[in-house]
């Protein structure tokens, strides 16, 4: 039985490709593109991402991407690798409230304690505020001097304390957030800047910033969200379908 990877090289062979200019065209690291050539799954992304890669690789080579990965399956099914046909779905399995720490007693006891030591304090404030209020004009003027300083020195820190997104539009540069709503092989690559590779969980967030733009690409457009430039993007498509975008 012809080995899945070799399937793959030899459709890439008839269309007279390199690796590095199927890696140019879809933007999959040319180290992906001989692994999953070579069968091994063991060093590639979970298999929910390796469809993505493999949808990107045969629609390049102008053929029907979904015939490949029937083939794949069928590859996976009778080349006896039931380890790897599970890792499809334990990827898209949620970590769980046991995971976190947030969710455990001991946590909510420590909230309870810290509130109620901030109510103590608030209350004391109050208290002490009352007996030593100003009972003299002169009093009261002098402590509105270092109360209009401290007015101005807040529109300073005001001021200072922009968010990083408006620092950044101001000098020019682009900022791009992806925030992780599920499981996500994402790529992203910065104009004038080598990209960065990286699979994200839940909850995961990874900001970047660029002079002019971004090229971003993903094995799971609907287990992603986008803020390119301080506005939320829509949906970029649906859970598993892989994406390449280009920004602005």
């Amino acid at each position: 039985m012809e080995s899945f990877g070799a399937y793959l090289r030899s459709l890439r062979e008839q269309n007279g490709k390199t690796l590095e200019e199927l890696s140019n065209s879809t933007k999959i690291a040319v180290t992906n593109l001989d692994f999953l050539e070579n069968d091994r799954y063991d060093l590639l992304p979970p298999k929910v991402f390796v469809k993505g890669f493999i949808r990107s690789y045969v629609k390049d080579l102008g053929l029907d991407p979904e015939d490949a990965v029937e083939k794949f399956d069928t590859f996976i099914r009778e080349g006896e690798m039931p380890d790897y046909m599970e890792q499809e779905s334990s990827v898209l399995v949620s970590a769980g409230p046991r995971m976190s720490f947030i969710f455990k007693p001991w946590f909510t006891k420590v909230l309870t304690i810290l509130g109620l030591i901030s109510l103590v304090i608030l209350i004391l404030t109050g208290v002490t505020r009352l007996l030593y209020s100003p009972s003299t004009s002169s009093e009261v003027s002098s402590q509105r001097e270092p109360q209009a300083g401290s007015q101005k020195a807040l529109k300073l820190d005001s001021n200072q304390g922009v968010s990083s997104d408006s620092q950044q539009s101001r000098s020019g540069k682009k900022v791009l957030e992806v925030k992780a709503s599920g499981h996500a092989w994402v790529r992203v690559e910065p104009d004038g800047a080598p990209p960065e590779e990286f699979l994200m969980a839940p909850g995961d967030i990874q900001v970047f910033s660029s002079n002019k733009g971004f090229r971003l690409m993903t094995g799971n457009a609907g287990g992603i969200r986008i803020k390119f430039d301080g506005r939320v993007l829509p949906p970029l498509g649906k859970n598993n379908q892989t994406l390449s975008l280009s920004l602005p």
